[in-house]
């Protein structure tokens, strides 16, 4: 089975050879567009002022995020799950699992991570905005999407602030991990196929008091001591949990009993 995101090469190659490879893309980019004329137009942003459904918000160093928003039924306060997709996805990876996840009785935030989706726009100081569309040097500034997500989340007088937990897939995975320590609203989170690669992308280093906490690791088999070497470096409370069933990030949560356990560590920590 082919696994992918933090394994691509195209990732974890040395940044000059990255930048190097983007400069050759865009050179052919350009000449393409030459004659094809103007790229199209990026989608229409939501509405400013939605509350639920598509949304967007802005992070700290810019990106212009659109995310979905989808309350459960009960009455709010709510808590609420950010979801962070895998590499070259988008928001729409989570569908599937969000049924689940309001059923437990949590507010769900599906964002497009930066230069994915719909995520593309970075806004300049004049109010006009720049493509973001170089998708692997922006993995390390996931965490940042994260804390923009859940700023957003509890500038809202329907979310319990106290109550808010993070889970990912993939380079997601990784996400979540790094934001159980560095954004203090994360009350737990969920990294499914995580991966331990030191001085790589999303291992944490360089990060004062870097310490994860409250977090499950899902792997199959085959990604297990990837699994078993973040848990490693992780406080209690902490979980690993191996699956015989295969399958990476989103495809393992397609099987009952990882997105059970998914749903649960996440609802029963609140």
């Amino acid at each position: 089975m082919q696994r992918d995101d933090l394994q691509h090469q195209s990732i974890v190659r040395p940044r000059l050879r990255r930048r190097t490879v983007l400069a050759a893309g865009l050179a052919l980019g350009a000449g393409a567009l030459a004659g094809c004329g103007d790229p199209p137009a990026l989608p229409p942003l939501p509405f400013a002022d939605a509350d639920r459904g598509n949304v967007t918000y802005r992070t700290a160093d810019g990106i212009q995020v659109v995310a979905t928003f989808t309350p459960p039924e009960t009455a709010p306060p709510w808590s609420a799950v950010v979801l962070m997709h895998q590499y070259q996805g988008t928001r729409a990876q989570w569908d599937d699992l969000t049924p689940d996840l309001l059923a437990a009785g949590l507010a769900v935030l599906a964002p497009d991570a930066r230069a994915h989706g719909e995520s593309l726009r970075r806004v300049r100081d004049d109010g006009g905005y720049d493509f973001e569309t170089d998708r692997a040097n922006t993995l390390d500034s996931w965490p940042t999407d994260v804390a923009a997500a859940v700023d957003w989340l509890t500038t809202r007088g329907d979310i319990d602030s106290n109550r808010i937990v993070v889970g990912g897939a993939s380079v997601g995975a990784n996400t979540a991990w790094i934001a159980s320590s560095v954004v203090p609203a994360v009350r737990r989170a969920v990294a499914v196929s995580g991966r331990f690669e030191p001085g790589r992308l999303l291992m944490g280093e360089n990060i004062p008091n870097f310490q994860p906490r409250g977090v499950l690791f899902q792997c199959d088999r085959e990604e297990a001591l990837q699994s078993q070497a973040l848990f490693s470096r992780t406080a209690e409370p902490r979980r690993v949990q191996v699956y015989d069933t295969p399958g990476h990030g989103i495809q393992l949560l397609k099987h009952p009993a990882p997105r059970r356990d998914f749903v649960a560590w996440l609802a029963d920590g609140l």
